[in-house]
């Protein structure tokens, strides 16, 4: 779709202009003065002569076939022009103008019109209100950008224009190049999906880099990004983490899925890397843009200094590294060649009066050890450090290594010759070795999921089932009642707890005795989602008397502190004896059905412990829910408890998923609470919603 936008043999400039103010002067000189090969179309309706070159005043009166347009216009008169370039064959344009979209009101209605025109003569349409291209393998900066890309091998998109020139501002300050370089504006036509398309083959790009506030489409992204990723690093920044929800929430799941819930678990899913601000992002492209082989998770750390030694172990040890484990071999080697007051084993303190000689030996030492998947070398200037000859050692051995070097020049001005020969190299430098570190965890957690297959995991369910649940959901309005709510995890093979529901205190009282004590009570309404905040649950009845007591109790708490509420009965419920659990199911707009997993109770009323996966899911990916939650321990067992049947727990995740995608029509669900024990799960408390 997009091989003949990257590699255009013409081009015309709409708008060119022979004003230095105006960007149509800008975008035609930055054409023609680096290097483009092709021919190039000024278009204008008063010049006959721009820059050297013949004028058009049209794209219709250019006598020869134009492979990419780039309007430069007023935005009132870009519809008009970009139907000519329909007309005229022209099946890639640019749209650089703004006062689409982004100023509302007309600005929208133009941009429909626009969206329109460009389907009806089927064109690649990359803005509007975008900062344009530059591709450095043909030469071209197609924008009013300042300056030349180098060449390189990252390509980077973005939705924000003042990110763009930031970025392209680093990369000159760094000498760090790019294959291709695209501003996306307002996304009415080319958007990150179309691009990430190109890329999986693009065989000048790399890694790719995105600056994103929002998706087309979430679910074209997955199995995009999937594909992406599985040959090449695709690393995201996403703005919008802490948007509020617009909606008016009306289940557990829906308050604790927050905007980003789903795309961060789009990003787990597709082993794409979050950048997560923009120094972050800055930072990653140094280490992503190397291809390294990293083995393993072991860091060799080399350092003239404790203190800062010290902090990088901290950090290590608060991520999924660890630090190496250096053989005999090596303490002997450290040991016989370093000085006695040297630390030889890991961190490598090669002490305060090192050279560039001492440095050359323990680095050399702890990367030819089988065990160091990777290493961190660490300066700070002293009397006698050897800043230049240091970093020098440093880039011949990253030569003679696939292994991973990463550098932490500590200081000012006393470093910042070094510093600038490891940039110049691309050895990944970073301010304060943390940050290295950070840096290293994201490219490891990467390379160890790279090409991975992960395939949905297959729970069959009988087609007799599937139809019971259909039957029940088109019978339902908006809210599935709670008995319905129980026959579908049933039919789901979801094991739920024996109940009954008493609609009066002598009901409940029959009831109780059926399923023996003690048991538990709890009001049933579409009306009431927190029942015990409203007096309506009660538990540890032992008695026939006791629990028709309690049902009047019940009825009258709610009618109290919810008298608008519409009361189905009171639940009885035989006590199961369990750590609580909370599942649930919201469909995200953008990416479908999001699960929700973490510990019912106070864990997920105060701690909001949860963790959160996009169906359909893998059994390894279930497995990770369960394990991502911060109280995951309490599940394995703890200070002589039982651990829970975790197999149940993975079970009915993988069965609420392919719930999920079986029935598109449940718009949220909540198990909450089900009970897990040793032997096994039930679930308690239900509330299915429908659209």
């Amino acid at each position: 779709m997009l091989k003949n936008f990257f590699n255009p043999r013409s081009i015309a400039v709409i708008g060119a202009s022979a004003e230095k103010k105006k960007l149509g002067y800008t975008i035609l000189r930055n054409i023609i003065n680096y290097g483009f090969s092709g021919k190039v179309y000024p278009i204008n309706l008063k010049t006959k002569k721009i820059q050297g070159l013949k004028a058009y005043p049209s794209v219709k009166a250019v006598p020869k076939k134009i492979d990419l347009a780039i309007i430069v216009i007023p935005a009132k008169f870009v519809n008009q022009v970009l139907k000519e370039c329909g007309e005229k064959k022209v099946e890639n344009v640019i749209v650089i103008s703004a006062g689409f979209k982004e100023v509302g009101g007309q600005g929208k209605e133009l941009e429909k019109e626009l969206q329109k025109i460009a389907r009806k003569y089927q064109i690649n349409l990359l803005g509007p209100n975008c900062l344009g291209l530059l591709d450095s393998t043909i030469k071209l900066n197609a924008s009013f950008a300042e300056g030349m890309i180098k060449s390189g091998e990252v390509a980077f998109m973005s939705q924000s224009g003042a990110i763009c020139s930031a970025m392209l501002d680093w990369a000159q300050e760094k000498r760090f190049g790019f294959s291709r370089f695209i501003s996306l504006g307002n996304k009415a036509g080319v958007n990150e999906n179309d691009l990430i398309e190109f890329f999986i083959n693009d065989k000048k790009t790399k890694v790719v880099l995105a600056y994103l506030e929002g998706f087309f489409d979430g679910q074209k992204f997955l199995n995009l990004a999937r594909k992406l990723s599985a040959k090449k690093p695709l690393i995201i920044l996403k703005s919008g983490k802490t948007q509020v929800a617009k909606k008016a929430i009306s289940s557990h799941t829906g308050s604790l899925a927050g905007s980003y819930s789903a795309v961060k678990a789009a990003f787990e899913q597709t082993n794409t890397v979050v950048a997560e601000n923009l120094t972050d992002l800055f930072n990653l492209i140094k280490l992503f843009s190397r291809d390294y082989k990293i083995k393993n998770n072991q860091v060799a750390v080399v350092a003239n200094a404790g203190g800062p030694a010290v902090l990088t172990t901290d950090s290590i040890a608060e991520s999924d590294l660890r630090l190496a484990d250096l053989t005999k071999e090596t303490k002997d080697k450290l040991t016989k060649d370093l000085p006695f007051s040297a630390g030889i084993n890991n961190p490598v303190d090669v002490i305060g009066d090192a050279d560039a000689d001492r440095y050359e030996l323990a680095l050399k030492t702890v990367l030819n050890d089988k065990n160091v998947g990777s290493a961190i070398t660490i300066l700070t200037p002293q009397t006698v450090t050897e800043v230049e000859k240091t970093a020098k050692v440093i880039i011949q051995q990253s030569k003679q290594t696939q292994k991973p070097i990463l550098t932490s020049f500590i200081g000012g001005s006393k470093v910042r010759k070094g510093i600038e020969l490891l940039s110049k190299n691309k050895i990944p430098h970073y301010l304060y070795p943390e940050t290295a570190v950070h840096g290293l965890q994201k490219y490891y957690s990467y390379q160890k999921c790279k090409g991975k297959k992960q395939p949905p995991a297959k729970i069959n369910i009988a087609e007799k089932n599937k139809i019971k649940v259909k039957k029940i959901l088109a019978k339902a309005d908006k809210t599935v009642d709670f008995l319905s709510a129980e026959k579908i995890l049933k039919s789901y093979d979801i094991p739920v707890i024996n109940s009954g529901l008493a609609q009066s205190g002598k009901q409940a009282g029959e009831i109780a005795q059926k399923l023996k004590f003690p048991v538990a009570m709890k009001v049933i309404s579409r009306d009431i989602l927190h029942k015990s905040d409203v007096g309506g649950v009660k538990i540890g009845l032992k008695t026939k008397a006791e629990v028709e007591e309690v049902y009047a109790e019940i009825i009258k708490n709610c009618q109290k502190n919810k008298p608008k509420a519409e009361i189905t009965g009171v639940l009885i419920q035989p006590l199961f004896k369990g750590r609580e659990l909370i599942f649930g199911l919201k469909r995200d707009p953008q990416f479908g059905p999001l699960l929700m997993f973490g510990l019912g109770g106070v864990y997920v009323e105060v701690l909001k412990d949860v963790s959160f996966g996009l169906a359909p899911l893998s059994r390894q990916q279930a497995e990770n829910m369960i394990k991502k939650i911060k109280t995951y321990k309490l599940l394995t067992g703890v200070r002589g408890e039982k651990a829970v049947n975790l197999k149940s727990i993975v079970s009915t995740i993988l069965k609420l998923s392919q719930l999920a995608m079986d029935f598109s029509e449940i718009k949220e669900l909540d198990i909450n609470p089900a009970l897990v024990n040793e032997q096994g799960l039930k679930a308690v408390d239900m509330r299915i919603l429908i659209d």
